[in-house]
């Protein structure tokens, strides 16, 4: 009877997420960047959203670049072609005008990175974490360099892809 109580209560916050979710209408997607950054239409105005706790590989030749390139032991047009792998995944999993659900990680995540991106969980109409998701697929590690919600879940899911040889992981890995 507990069990059915309990069912039947989830079964309300379900329908009541996803009555919040059409009331929403979320945000619409403009443009996706990179492996780890989304533009939106927020409030009438362009906003750069980056996924909190997803390390793509870069596209650009950059410092950046240079140093994920030399981390993963790749040289610097190997590491450019992941990125751009990367950024295809992400293209499949969201695309161009489509609505997403966007979640601060405050408390434990700045609102905005130091280059002025908001900083935010994105979900998918589906309900499906798009930040997780792009590192379950094997397209993105999980970051490692702060505490941060899902984080945990983030790394069970790179975890599970670098063993099945998912997305980046499929022959010799990031």
């Amino acid at each position: 009877m507990r069990a059915l109580i309990r069912s039947a209560a989830l079964l309300g916050l379900l329908l009541l997420a996803a009555v919040a979710w059409a009331g929403s209408g979320g945000v619409e997607v403009l443009r996706v960047n990179d492996g780890d950054t989304i533009t939106v239409r927020l409030k009438g105005k362009l906003e750069l959203v980056r996924l909190i706790g997803v390390d793509a590989p870069e596209t650009v030749h950059s410092k950046s670049l240079a140093r994920k390139a030399k981390r993963s032991g790749r040289g610097q047009e190997q590491e450019a072609r992941a990125g751009a792998a990367s950024r295809a995944a992400l293209l499949g999993l969201v695309a161009v005008g489509e609505r997403v659900r966007l979640v601060d990680g405050r408390p434990q995540s700045d609102q905005r990175d130091r280059y002025g991106r908001l900083l935010a969980f994105v979900y998918l109409t589906d309900g499906r974490l798009l930040n997780q998701e792009l590192i379950a697929q094997g397209w993105a590690r999980a970051y490692r360099g702060f505490d941060y919600r899902h984080k945990s879940e983030f790394l069970r899911a790179e975890k599970s892809a670098r063993q099945a040889r998912r997305g980046l992981w499929e022959k010799d890995g990031p």
